[in-house]
């Protein structure tokens, strides 16, 4: 994933389209965040992933905040050095709570 040319929403997923293969995401919904599942890539790839969608989503002035779930604490930290203002990261085990929350 070099440039992000667009990224689309649909129902259940987030379409990143960067290339040949867009990658599709599953997330939730809130009133003021899209909470977005990135726990199954590795360091690397979800703090790309973070770092580009985020920026994207900044420049093309996204309304909500971008949620991702990551693996681990170690992914969480590595992208919340970078302060962006449009993101919040947590883990699969906080995303249990929250999720269970959503649906009550």
């Amino acid at each position: 994933m070099n440039d992000i040319k667009n990224i689309n929403i649909t129902k259940s997923h987030f379409i990143i389209n960067a290339g040949e293969n867009p990658l599709k995401l599953n997330y939730k919904s809130t009133q003021d965040k899209f909470i977005i599942d990135i726990s199954s890539m590795n360091l690397l790839k979800a703090t790309k992933v973070a770092i580009m969608c985020s920026t994207y989503c900044f420049i093309k002035d996204f309304k909500k905040k971008l949620c991702w779930i990551v693996q681990d604490d170690e992914i969480r930290n590595a992208i919340s050095v970078l302060r962006l203002r449009n993101i919040e990261q947590i883990t699969v085990e906080q995303s249990k709570e929250i999720c269970t929350e959503l649906v009550s």
